[in-house]
């Protein structure tokens, strides 16, 4: 991986401010909300810039931007959530947040640069995904889905109203006005992430005391080449020495010797106190994105969440980015409508995720992600083939409870996922909702300019083949549902500490397990392997 210390004083400036509080939720919430609503607010003024600078094209160029802004964050997005294992969530959190901010002001200008900047704010990563990496580290494994519903719930509220207050304030005061609040909004956002939020992610004072010495001592001489002069020294000493007595010799090689002590100390020392040094090194590390991708393909569980994810994700995207444009110029509704709409779509997208925690101890994680996969592809067929408002209204209401879908793969991802590998695994899965957000708006795009009626009398009616596309994945996704493994969804199989007192939720993960369990006269025997000393590799139990 490639040497971040451009990052280093932004680190020691965030690390040391300690924030309100302890890490917790709620902060992780505060930022999500600000976020979208500001987004929020420009719901109505981007849908009247988008139509008046691209007319007939309006829906191609909408997909065109989402869809190129997605991919670079599916690149970029797991990169930076590898970077949050080493360099701390707040950092990663504030770089995501000021630059998806920084296309607003540029829309007050009645030129493409808004586009264009908009299309590669996502360098720096999601928001969303800064946040779930950050809720992860504040919440226990029973509680997390509680936490990653609470994330969801607040993104929806972001966007429940704002959308209304947008169009009214653009009505009443002009587009200017909303674009400025909108700009207000986010530098304050800023300003609570670098004051207010505390860091999540334990960052050992060793680190930055290891920092700083790299900075003062090391900057132009590297450990390798001190060894090399090290090496030489000794050659050197040795080849002078074996003129002297043999009393001399023994001396300078104890003398040497101790001085290679001495450094390979210090070399073990630094090795040991930080992982942050070895990335630095360009070394391979337990947390490296790379590792950690090739350690997912031995993970069936983890690579069906990763399909599901994308099949779920790029149609939901493809609807959510192109349903305002398309509502407004195709099937005949108002700005108010619309606004109306987005607003009851968040507060039932709200409820939803409020009760993820509880609907995934009911029915458990693989239903949940199945009851919401299944409420995606009804509001499909609505939207693909509805003739009256009412149906897209009835539509919305399913997308909203749908929206269950990403907290619930996020959950039973991050139980998979190593505590040292969280935020990577959690990278992983917001890049590929990065790379589904991109891949879908394109997609619907593209569909929309090539079904759409061209001529200057043309009857408003739905255009289908996008949305009967993307229910033909979404079905997919469903079968592949049946491939999750009941047993390592619901009862992780873990390797845990032996306690008499505690229960099998309330201790973490050890390490991964493979096992076999039979059944045999009301007994189950279970197999379990791994690569550590135990004095239990087999279990029998009532």
């Amino acid at each position: 991986m490639a040497q971040l210390k451009f990052l280093r004083p932004l680190v020691k400036v965030l690390v040391n401010r300690s924030g309100i509080g302890k890490a917790s939720v709620w902060h992780a919430v505060i930022v999500t909300f600000m976020h979208y609503f500001s987004w929020g607010l420009l719901t109505v003024p981007f849908i009247e810039k988008l139509s008046g600078s691209f007319g007939n094209r309006v829906l191609l160029v909408d997909g065109l931007v989402y869809g190129v802004r997605g991919i670079l964050g599916f690149v970029t997005t797991p990169v930076m959530g590898a970077i949050s294992d080493f360099h701390g969530r707040k950092v990663v959190m504030l770089l995501a947040v000021a630059t998806t901010y920084a296309p607003i002001p540029f829309m007050m200008l009645k030129s493409w640069w808004f586009f264009a900047i908009l299309t590669v704010s996502s360098i720096c990563g999601s928001t969303y995904s800064s946040s779930l990496a950050y809720v992860a580290d504040t919440t226990t494994v029973e509680n997390r889905s509680k936490g990653y519903g609470i994330v969801a719930a607040s993104f929806g509220a972001g966007i429940a109203f704002s959308p209304s207050l947008g169009n009214y304030l653009m009505k009443s005061y002009g587009s200017a006005s909303v674009i400025l609040i909108a700009a207000i909004t986010g530098l304050i956002n800023i300003m609570f992430i670098i004051f207010a939020v505390p860091e999540s992610l334990v960052l050992k004072e060793k680190n930055n005391m290891l920092d700083e010495e790299s900075d003062n001592k090391m900057e132009d001489i590297n450990p390798k080449e001190r060894k090399e002069i090290l090496n030489r020294e000794e050659k050197l000493n040795n080849h002078v020495s074996a003129n002297k007595s043999n009393h001399g010799t023994s001396q300078n090689l104890v003398t040497n010797k101790e001085l290679g002590q001495q450094f390979n100390k210090e070399e073990n020392l630094q090795n040991d106190l930080t992982e942050k040094e070895k990335i630095d090194n360009g070394s391979l590390n337990s947390s490296d994105l790379w590792e950690v991708l090739r350690k997912s393909r031995k993970d069936k569980n983890l690579l069906v969440i990763y399909l599901i994810t994308f099949l779920s994700i790029w149609p939901f995207a493809g609807v959510d980015s192109t349903a305002p444009v398309y509502l407004k110029t195709n099937m005949g509704f108002e700005y108010e409508e619309v606004s109306m709409m987005l607003g009851l779509l968040s507060v039932l997208a709200i409820t939803s995720n409020l009760l993820l925690g509880y609907i995934i101890n009911i029915v458990g994680a693989k239903w949940s992600i199945r009851l919401g996969l299944l409420l995606l592809l009804l509001q499909l067929f609505f939207f693909g083939f509805g003739t009256h408002h009412w149906m897209y209204w009835l539509s919305s209401i399913l997308a909203a409870l749908a929206t269950i879908i990403p907290a619930a793969n996020n959950a039973v991802a991050s139980i998979y996922a190593s505590p040292d590998n969280r935020g990577a695994v959690l990278g992983i899965i917001s890049g590929i909702e990065c790379l589904s957000e991109g891949v879908g708006p394109a997609f619907f795009g593209v569909l929309f300019f090539i079904f759409q009626d061209d001529s200057k009398n043309k009857v408003n009616s739905p255009i289908s083949m996008p949305f009967v596309i993307s229910a033909i994945g979404v079905f997919v996704a469903i079968v592949l549902t049946g491939f999750i493994k009941k047993e390592t969804v619901e009862k992780a199989p873990l390797i845990y500490k032996i306690i008499d007192d505690a229960s099998e939720d309330e201790v973490e993960p050890l390490a991964k397990t493979t096992f076999k369990y039979e059944k045999n006269n009301g007994y189950v025997k279970l197999e379990i392997d791994d690569n550590y000393d135990s004095d239990c590799k087999e279990h029998s139990f009532k």
